[in-house]
């Protein structure tokens, strides 16, 4: 398979998601293994790019100016071997505002294919989410379900719904296995 683009979502595969909101710098905790599996997308020429549901703007619990320091932070952290992330994309609704960003809705994908020139027939998703997995249904795409963050509730609702998915450990087996694949 041709794989030119790595779509992540953000919270429970670059950082320890929280089971209320990420809202200052003290919270952010890049999971294990993320920035080596950054440098090797990158190494690979792999395009990386994150895409978020961010629902505490909408909630109005934190600033767009703040959850992009936050954003950035975290992209720095996750680039510190090396790797480089492409291009991040956030959602600011709620659930209940209705609009075409919030996964398991397409806007951000949309919006990085044009500003990237991504050929979605060439990319593949990992996250953890149900949101996350119905987006890459919607997509055609191959979608790696993570075991952290929300990935065990998430398992179970794939498989109850009938919504494909790849199992692995974290980023750092998505990479493996994503490397293997394109190399194939």
């Amino acid at each position: 398979m041709k794989i030119s683009t790595v779509f992540l979502d953000r919270d429970g595969v670059l950082n320890v998601d929280r089971s209320d909101y990420l809202l200052s710098m003290d919270d952010v905790k890049i999971q294990s293994g993320v920035a080596g599996a950054i440098k090797k997308l990158s190494d690979a020429g792999l395009r990386v790019i994150v895409v978020s549901n961010q629902a505490a703007i909408g909630k109005k619990l934190i600033s767009r100016r703040r959850a992009e320091q936050i954003f950035d932070e975290i992209i720095r952290r996750c680039e510190t071997k090396g790797g480089h992330v492409d291009g991040y994309y956030y959602c600011p609704h709620t659930p209940d505002d209705g609009c075409n960003c919030r996964k398991p809705e397409i806007g951000m994908f949309l919006r990085a294919k044009r500003e990237h020139n991504i050929k979605m027939e060439e990319a593949v998703f990992v996250g953890d989410g149900f949101g996350d997995a119905r987006a890459a249904k919607r997509l055609k795409i191959p979608f790696y379900l993570v075991e952290q963050g929300w990935g065990p509730v998430t398992k179970v609702k794939c498989d109850n719904a009938g919504v494909p998915y790849i199992q692995i450990k974290n980023l750092r087996d998505a990479v493996d296995k994503i490397l293997a694949l394109k190399e194939s």
